[in-house]
């Protein structure tokens, strides 16, 4: 099957002048042609200090932005009692958090 694929003037000196791939999606106008769109990405993008911990069934992270808890709990883990498992790993993430704080 053969598309036609019509891209912005951007995305073709893109192409050009890196020589790289670029991501994106195609959107259908028919089912011959359709439309190309970029994903746009951070250039100069520098990923925050992290400092993480894992837990049981999850993990913490602490970034001088954001405090991340996620926790996940198989329904199949017949010995675990959830609402205690989460207090108890929520209990370990604050003592971490308080702890290792980037902003202290």
């Amino acid at each position: 099957m053969d598309i036609k694929i019509q891209i912005s003037d951007s995305v073709y000196r893109a192409l050009l002048e890196e020589g790289k791939r670029i991501e994106g999606s195609i959107g259908l106008v028919n089912p011959k042609q359709g439309n190309f769109n970029a994903w746009r990405r951070r250039r100069t993008y520098e990923a925050p200090e992290t400092r993480y911990i894992r837990l049981p069934h999850g993990r913490v992270s602490v970034t001088e932005e954001r405090v991340n808890l996620t926790l996940r709990i198989d329904r199949r883990e017949t010995d675990i009692v959830p609402h205690r498992a989460i207090e108890s790993e929520a209990t370990q993430a604050a003592d971490f958090v308080f702890t290792h704080s980037l902003d202290c």
